[in-house]
Parts: C-alpha cells; structure tokens; sequence
C-alpha cells in the first residue's frame, strides 16, 4: 500500500501483547505491502511513536499495565491527527465511549475479518494522507505568504531608497558622449543589487511600481540636467502593458525625444501579445527604441525582427576577453556589419580593458560603453576618452 506521503509505503506501528496474533497481524499486513513496526507494550509503543511519524496506529484495548485507551490518550496529547484503531476482544459500552472520545477513528471487535481490518486501515491512511497534504499546501502558502510580506517591505524600502546611476555612451570617432544609461541604485542593505530588486519585484507582481519610480528619478534628473545628451533607460518587457508609460503625465514624455527605451528578451517577449502596437505608440509619443542583449541568444534576433529597433546593444559576453577568442570576434565583425547595413547605430557595452577596445575598433565599433570610460555615477560622470 503506498498512499502515504511521497507514494512511499505507508507504515503502521500495532501494539498487542498476543504474540500468536501480532505474528498474524505483522504478516497480513506487510502482505498488503505496508511497512509494519510492532510493539508489545504501550511504553514501547509510545518511546516508537516519539521518534518516528507513522501514518497508522492499530493496538489492542486490553494491554498489561497502560491499556489501549490510555495509550490513544497519550498519543492524542501531542498528535491530534494519526489514525488510530482500537481492537478488542470484550468490547464494552464505556470503553467504546472512551475510544470515541479520544479519537479513535475505528474500534474493531476480535476475531478481525481481513476485509474488514483492511478496509479501515486503506480508509484512514487515505484520509491522513489527504489531510497531511491540504495541510501542507496551506502551510506552504502561509511560510509564503509570510516570506512575500516580508519582501514587500524590503522592496518598499529599497524604492524610497532608490536613486539612479548614469553611465556614459561614448562616440570612439567624435571623442564625445552620446548618451548616459540610466542604472537602478538603492542604498536599502537588505535589497540592494539591481537583479534582486528586479526578481523581488517580479515575484510580488510589482513590476509597474519599479518602473514608475524608475522614470520618476530619471526624469528629475533629465530636468536638473538640460545638457544630457540622451539616455537609454531599460524597460521591463512588462512595462509595455503600463498605461502609465503612455500617458500624457507620463514624467518622461516631456524628453521622449532623448530617450531610447532598452527592451531585454530574457523575458519572452511573446507574453505581451500586442508588442508591435505597443512600441508603435512609444515611437508616435516620440521616444526611441533600443533592444538590449543583442548576441546573447536567438531571442535577441528575434526582438530585432519584431522591434525593428532605433539601436542595439550587443551583449557584454560577447566583449569580455574578445581578443582571445575568434569566435567572438567573428559574431561581432558579423553584427557590426548587420548594424551598417540596416542603418541602426549599436553599442559595445561592458568595455573593461584597452586590448577590448582595441579589438572592438578594429572590428568597427564606435559607441562603447564601459568601466574603461566610466562607471555608473551620479549625476553624470565624465568619461576617459
């Protein structure tokens, strides 16, 4: 029988001082493939019962020192669930009515019929399993309940927290900045990196609220800073279903035209089904459309066909040690030349070293953006160019 939790064989502890019958009882029941412990004193079976979970007791009534009925009554002291059937050779109305009382869920009068005995201990196993596992499910939900509220909290500390960093996109050819990215910050310890304000915010379906106090900073930075060239701010593939991002009080739509939106396809861009028309709308208000990642994978193609983007940012691993790796360069060379023929300006982002930009020159980059020129800061750092 394996209606126990985790389809594991159910186990059932019988306690009963007739050896004869607990050999019979043992032997019937692993027969019906349950795993049986025994016991032939109630002590026992109760030192049993405190170091392990079984999913039945069955014992007899009439037990030498402690019987049966004090036996439920200790059990029942400290586990108010796992079944339990009495047996009794000389049943009694008081001895019934104590059975009940305590929770017993059958009381069987020896000699036992198979079917009977069998029938009753498949029931309340089912039963218990069943009641174990709505129980586990709700306390599930509770430890989680419990876990997101506390994220909650964390989230909305980072928020008032939260201010925005400005990196640096450089023109190799003009020796000048073309833009800054715009990089969520938060001084908030107990959620501070960027991908974990994210996922938080992801998991709680708080995705809109990040983005409103995203663009919120940004566009008070915009304001105070009328000589910003442009920025590139990320957007959240889910962020396309925020009204707010089109509204007429929008923050940012007083600078659209100084804003390329970054679209990332780490997140399926098929969950917003109306895309196309989405990013049609941003470009009518006036802003740009950049798509991120570009080289990280098929998905990053594929946003390009589906975007038909106003710039590219070609994915940092493709930068990382591309002088020692062909392979990169190769792609690279590859891309940089799908970006000249389709006319849309792209970004080598993630530039660290001299020997990278070297190479990323050679391969015809121009818009580089990296800790070689500057890394993130508030409010606009200038770069080493």
């Amino acid at each position: 029988m394996s209606d126990a939790d985790g389809g594991r064989p159910a186990s059932i502890l019988i306690v009963d001082d007739d050896d004869d019958f607990l050999r019979s009882c043992v032997r019937m029941l692993q027969l019906w493939d349950y795993e049986v412990t025994q016991a032939t004193t109630v002590e026992a079976a109760l030192e049993l019962v405190s170091r392990n979970d079984f999913d039945l007791l069955l014992s007899d009534i009439n037990m030498p020192g402690m019987n049966g009925i004090e036996f439920l009554r200790r059990v029942r002291s400290h586990d108010r669930d796992v079944p339990v059937i009495l047996m009794t050779g000389g049943p009694e109305l008081e001895t019934a009515r104590m059975a009940v009382e305590w929770g017993a869920q059958s009381y069987l009068l020896k000699p036992l019929s198979a079917s009977q005995l069998k029938e009753a201990i498949d029931r309340h196993i089912h039963v218990h399993a069943e009641v174990r596992r709505e129980r586990k499910i709700l306390a599930d939900r509770d430890r989680l309940e419990r876990e997101n509220q506390v994220l909650r909290e964390q989230l909305a500390l980072a928020l008032e927290k939260m201010w925005m960093a400005f990196q640096p996109i450089v023109s190799w050819s003009t020796k000048s900045v073309v833009a800054y990215e715009a990089l969520m910050r938060t001084t908030e310890q107990t959620l501070h990196s960027p991908t974990e304000i994210l996922a938080v915010a992801e998991r709680l379906g708080e995705v809109h609220t990040l983005g409103h106090r995203t663009r919120g900073l940004i566009a008070e930075v915009m304001a105070q800073h009328p000589e910003l060239p442009g920025v590139f701010i990320n957007l959240h593939v889910l962020d396309l279903l925020d009204e707010q991002l089109y509204s007429p009080d929008s923050p940012l739509l007083p600078f659209a035209s100084r804003i390329h939106f970054e679209i990332t396809e780490r997140m399926a861009i098929e969950q917003v089904p109306d895309t196309h028309e989405r990013v049609e709308r941003l470009r009518k208000l006036g802003y740009k459309i950049a798509v991120d990642d570009l080289g990280e994978g098929y998905s990053g193609f594929n946003s390009v066909a589906a975007l038909e983007p106003d710039a590219v940012k070609l994915d940092m691993s493709l930068i990382r040690g591309i002088e020692k790796t062909p392979t990169k360069r190769y792609m690279v060379r590859a891309l940089a030349s799908f970006c000249r023929e389709t006319n849309t300006p792209f970004v080598a982002e993630g530039v660290e070293t001299q020997a990278e930009l070297d190479t990323l020159l050679e391969l015809g980059a121009d818009w580089l953006q990296g800790f070689l020129f500057a890394r993130p800061d508030y409010p606009l750092p200038v770069p080493r160019i």
